[in-house]
């Protein structure tokens, strides 16, 4: 490209000004898109990604890269455009380019200080040094290369502190923060010999010097009284300078409360509302001897309210708030300030209850607080104030007679310097109530009545003795009940002897006052099995006495008991309810015995019992409960079979010894054993064979009947033929005999084998 730069005038002659500082806004937002996209400096994002090597550019005397036909040309807004219509780089590269333009826009020399400032930290961050060699790895022109390197190696050296300082100074100048521009700007070297730089090192200066002045002038108003004066004081300081402390805290502290902005302690910090126009709104809060920090900022609307929840005030605290209204972000006016707020929160939930001489509370403790304290006054006016002990989630405080008292429940916070501040306190009341005496006895007993229950109990006399039926586990004797009396479960609803109807309450069955023992008798419904619990009442408490578990289980019914084979009787019953159990007794020839069925059995294989031919007499009744403390045995079932008596019968055919003519069909029963009054009558009858065996007396047609006095007299035999024909049945047909009668059950039947049964 040409001669080598500085090749006439020398080197330090023909240099200009090496750049400090980049001076573009936002600097470390810019380095940071160009390292992600993997570059090292400004000007690489002038060039497509596969052709940087081979290209390079000049910087010294402007940013100047290739254009049509190789030869130089300078990097302004039209060559930029140009670079990006030939882009084919991803969109990161494409909102680079773009900062690149706003950058020249502002100085159409900014890029190239920006990469200037970049070549000359990387040549001298470099292990070896400044060289050119390094200069022209960079990309830099070959012809400005040793020029750069020497620049580099006598540019004036920052620390990372110094730096920083000079890559932030125009975001600081830019945003107004004229104290912070000032700090930065001292800590830079001295003298400067980048002339842009200097210049705005100048104006901050000049800046904050006119700040101060307008401060002491503030100052003095303030200190005359005159508030209004001193406001507008502040307020063009806090315009010129708008991280000024001394400027914000002047207009915090000159422009009192007047209702606009409502400050309140909320559970989770401070809450603001005022009612804003359209304009945004800066959110400051300020602590006594400390600077004003900046919250955030809100946009307001010109209809309804603005709300602010300061959630980071310092615990312990007073703080005041103030919004400024701004346009364009910068302070467009006098603030509204609030009113101070002590900023400690109170617990939160809390609630109060009472027991039998005793108040519990339960409440939530806020984030943040050291401990709770409690003060409890009362029952009467002149009761000494009295300290509770307390944990974070809340008190026990026993030992109170009946009466209303009050609890002032309050938070202590510790502030940063260790001060502890106690909270207002939230003020609670709760009234002791009187408690009712428990019973202390409670005895459960037959009554002398079959089928009833006497119950007695003593204690309880303070308040009304309630029986009631528990449902579920039963309380603990001598436990306070956590319900009022209005939700406990009913009286017993068990009428008394002789009665249809409930107990009630009062002075009816089932509840009692007064002093001594009492009792009361009831008449339970079968198949009950219930927890008997005494409780005593009054007003609204309750409290538990014994408990006594009782079980009166339904009777067994319709016992029936029949033999059904020499030596072998079957009973049978109706199934006592909901026992599980039931057992079954029995007596003959002179010995007893008893066997216990459960229900799955019964019902799967029915009752079977071994006997002898004797009389017998059998009684069965269900078992208890296991865990039930008083059983009242229901009357026991009974019944009885007579000694062992069989009807037997068999199926004759008479005659036929003469060719053509069929034989007569005739029946011969008999007793087998001893007769006894009271036989059952024996039933005959008829059906076709081509249908089942009858297997009750309905399934045929009757066809002979002998009473039980016909066959006590002995055997008897009947021709049924004529029968059989009248009913119009014809062979083949099967005849079966029953027994019918109040004592069939008693009496076995002996059949012939069923092919004998067959008339053909």
């Amino acid at each position: 490209m040409g001669r080598e730069f500085g090749g006439i005038l020398g080197l330090p002659q023909a240099l200009p000004d090496m750049p400090v500082s980049p001076l573009v806004p936002a600097y470390d937002d810019l380095r940071q898109r160009q390292a992600a996209l993997g570059l090292r400096h400004a000007a690489d994002g002038l060039f497509p990604p596969g052709g940087r090597a081979a290209v390079r550019f000049l910087v010294l005397d402007g940013l100047r890269v290739p254009g049509r036909g190789g030869r130089p040309r300078h990097v302004d807004r039209d060559r930029l455009a140009e670079i990006r219509a030939a882009s084919t780089g991803p969109a990161e590269w494409d909102a680079l380019l773009t900062r690149y333009d706003a950058v020249l826009a502002e100085d159409p020399m900014g890029l190239r200080r920006v990469v200037l400032y970049e070549l000359l930290r990387l040549l001298r961050d470099d292990p070896r040094g400044p060289r050119p060699e390094a200069a022209v790895a960079l990309g830099v022109d070959p012809a400005e290369a040793a020029a750069l390197a020497f620049a580099a190696r006598h540019a004036p050296h920052l620390d990372p502190a110094a730096r920083t300082a000079a890559e932030t100074l125009p975001d600081a100048w830019r945003e107004r923060r004229v104290r912070q521009a000032r700090a930065l700007s001292r800590k830079l070297p001295t003298p400067l010999d980048d002339q842009g730089l200097a210049r705005l090192v100048a104006r901050v200066e000049a800046r904050a010097r006119h700040v101060d002045d307008l401060l002491r002038e503030a100052d003095a108003l303030k200190r005359a009284g005159d508030a209004p004066a001193a406001g507008q004081r502040y307020l063009r300081a806090a315009r010129a300078a708008e991280d000024d402390p001394h400027a914000l805290r002047g207009l915090i502290l000159t422009c009192r409360p007047d209702g606009g902005l409502v400050a309140e302690p909320a559970p989770d910090g401070v809450r603001l509302d005022w009612r804003p126009d359209a304009r945004a709104w800066r959110v400051l809060r300020y602590v006594a001897g400390q600077a004003p920090v900046t919250l955030g900022e809100v946009t307001g609307t010109s209809t309804g309210t603005c709300t602010f929840t300061d959630t980071a005030a310092p615990l312990g605290e007073r703080v005041r708030h103030a919004v400024l209204p701004l346009d364009g972000g910068r302070i467009a006016g006098l603030p509204l300030v609030g009113p101070d707020v002590l900023v400690a929160p109170e617990v939160e939930d809390a609630r109060l209850t009472d027991a039998r001489a005793r108040v519990d509370a339960a409440w939530r403790t806020p984030p943040g607080a050291h401990r709770v304290t409690v003060v409890r006054t009362g029952p009467r006016p002149e009761t000494t104030a009295t300290e509770i002990a307390a944990s974070p989630h809340g008190f026990g405080d026993d030992g109170l007679a009946p009466g209303t008292y009050e609890y002032r429940i309050a938070c202590v916070y510790r502030t940063a310097a260790g001060r502890e501040v106690r909270s207002p306190g939230l003020v609670l009341r709760r009234t002791v109530h009187p408690w009712p005496d428990a019973v202390t006895a409670l005895t459960v007993r037959p009554g002398d009545t079959p089928g009833t229950l006497t119950v007695g109990w003593t204690g309880g006399d303070r308040g009304d003795v309630r029986l009631l039926e528990w449902p579920g586990p039963p309380p603990r004797a001598g436990e306070d009940l956590p319900t009022t009396a209005d939700r406990l479960p009913p009286p017993l609803p068990w009428p008394g002897p002789g009665t249809g109807t409930g107990p009630g309450t009062g002075t009816g069955p089932g509840t009692g006052t007064g002093t001594g023992p009492r009792s009361a008798e009831f008449q339970p419904p079968r198949g009950t099995t219930a927890s008997l619990t005494a409780v005593t009442v009054l007003g609204e408490r309750a409290v538990a006495g014994p408990s006594v578990r009782v079980d009166v289980p339904e009777a067994v019914e319709a016992l029936t008991v029949r033999r059904v084979g020499p030596g072998r009787a079957r009973l049978t019953f109706d199934w006592p309810g909901a026992a599980d159990r039931v057992l079954v007794r029995w007596w003959q020839d002179g010995r007893a015995g008893e066997r216990r069925i459960g229900r799955s059995t019964y019902f799967r294989e029915g009752l079977h019992i071994d006997v002898t031919g004797s009389a017998a007499r059998f009684r069965a009744e269900p078992l208890a409960v296991t865990d039930a403390d008083v059983l009242l045995p229901p009357p026991p079932a009974e019944a009885e079979i007579p000694a062992d008596v069989a009807i037997s019968y068999t199926v004759e055919r008479l005659g036929g010894r003469f060719p053509g003519r069929r034989r007569r069909v005739a029946v011969r029963a008999e007793v087998v054993g001893e007769a006894a009054p009271g036989l059952p009558e024996l039933l005959l009858v008829a059906r076709t064979a081509a249908e089942p065996l009858p297997r009750t007396p309905d399934d045929g047609t009757p066809v002979l009947r002998l009473s039980g006095g016909e066959l006590t007299g002995g055997p008897v035999s009947r021709d049924v033929q004529e029968a059989v024909e009248a009913a119009g049945i014809r062979r083949p047909y099967t005849l079966r005999a029953f027994l019918l009668g109040p004592h069939a059950h008693a009496v076995r039947l002996e059949e012939p084998p069923h092919k004998d049964l067959v008339v053909r």
